[in-house]
């Protein structure tokens, strides 16, 4: 009997620390998921502005009015899209002509077919503040 009232609380002691442990490797592993969490919500909205400025791109080589010489750097074919289709991004694109090159030599083209090189470029933002750009270049083949 002496040998229990002795130890005066000894246990009560260490299952508070221990309680007071596993209390703060829980709000340490709270934090970390919230911290996770956002970095994965980061995430995905970049990877939806990428998309929605790929998508642009895609625009931009669909629409017919894009590759026109006449559409030179002070003039480029411009598109603007707000809350684009699925992404809720707003996107802009354009087209500018600037250059004309004759084909190479063995091309199979002959001199009446000239290069035509654009540049495009493509950028979205979303509401979040998530942004990308691309930049593009292409020719068509035309004739003189």
């Amino acid at each position: 009997m002496n040998r229990i009232n002795s130890q005066k609380g000894a246990a009560l002691i260490t299952a508070l620390v221990m309680l007071v442990i596993l209390t703060m490797l829980g709000l340490s592993s709270l934090t970390t998921n919230t911290m996770n969490e956002r970095m994965a919500a980061n995430s995905q909205e970049v990877n939806r502005a990428f998309q929605a400025a790929e998508s642009g791109l895609d625009l931009a080589y669909a629409d017919v009015d894009s590759f026109n010489i006449n559409n030179t750097s002070a003039n480029p074919n411009t598109y603007t899209d707000t809350g684009f289709a699925d992404y809720d991004a707003d996107l802009t694109y354009s087209v500018a002509f600037r250059q004309s090159t004759p084909p190479k030599r063995g091309s199979g083209w002959d001199s009446n077919y000239a290069l035509y090189h654009f540049d495009t470029d493509s950028s979205a933002s979303t509401v979040s503040g998530a942004s990308a750009s691309i930049h593009a270049g292409s020719y068509q083949v035309g004739k003189k």
